[in-house]
């Protein structure tokens, strides 16, 4: 990296320096800086990667939840409809018996009709 030279900060005068002292060129200096920024740099490449891992990682099980929330939801929806299956059936033996049935009607509590349907 070649030298900065000194730049005027503002016109000289009482109490104000003729240079930036940032700026002035110094050898050792130069070297601290380029060393800095080269383990900065490192820091920032290892802090990229752990951070593109985590997004990679975090993708892969939202996937994977993904398809096993799926596939609870099929086997869901098969049950459910088994259970239509069920009741349409016990529905039908139930009204099946009801003409036979020597039991008090007014003994026993009648389904709903919305439920009958």
């Amino acid at each position: 990296m070649s030298a900065v030279l000194a730049v005027p900060v503002s016109a000289p005068g009482p109490g104000r320096p003729l240079t930036d002292r940032r700026f002035c060129p110094d050898p050792q200096g130069e070297w601290e800086d380029d060393e800095r920024r080269r383990r900065r740099r490192e820091k920032n490449k290892v802090a990229a990667a752990r951070c593109r891992n985590k997004k990679r990682e975090r993708t892969e099980f939202l996937q994977k939840e993904s398809e096993r929330l799926e596939l609870m939801n099929g086997e869901l929806k098969s049950q459910i409809e088994e259970l239509k299956r069920e009741r349409q059936e016990l529905m039908y033996l139930l009204n099946r018996h009801r003409p036979t049935c020597i039991v008090r009607t007014d003994s026993v509590r009648s389904p709903d009709p919305v439920l009958l349907q």
